[in-house]
């Protein structure tokens, strides 16, 4: 059964700012501000094949992700599982087309995709077992 619903569902496939939170080796928490891309289910990133994050998710793949944009009123919170995978060569793109969804630098998207391409950069894939909203925060 999914813990994805309809509301879940409808705020991940409008956002994409998401923190990916982890444990590093001695077990203590880190974490990295990532795209996020939701094709359905799962939440999907790209990453170089030696980044940390890929060490401490395949050490330890237990995960949270927060899915908290800057215009909305509250944030998503999402525990599960991550995964690294293998052999993908295109780019995640959230079941659209990731150039039109996300803003990047001009060059900065073909790169990322070379580097797909040449296996320099993986998917980690999150599975959620738990999802949970969370009101926002007002800016003083």
């Amino acid at each position: 059964m999914s813990v994805i619903g309809p509301d879940e569902d409808a705020f991940l496939r409008a956002h994409s700012r998401t923190f990916l939170l982890a444990t590093r080796a001695d077990g203590s928490p880190t974490g990295w501000p990532m795209v996020g891309l939701y094709p359905g289910g799962t939440l999907e990133f790209s990453t170089y094949r030696s980044s940390r994050k890929v060490v401490d998710l395949q050490r330890n793949p237990a995960a949270c992700c927060v899915v908290a944009p800057d215009d909305a009123d509250r944030a998503l919170v999402l525990r599960g599982t991550a995964e690294v995978v293998e052999g993908q060569h295109e780019l995640p793109t959230g079941g659209g087309d990731v150039r039109t969804n996300i803003k990047v630098a001009d060059g900065i998207g073909e790169r990322a995709r070379e580097r797909m391409k040449s296996g320099k950069r993986v998917v980690v894939r999150f599975t959620p077992t738990d999802a949970t909203f969370i009101p926002g925060v007002e800016s003083p």
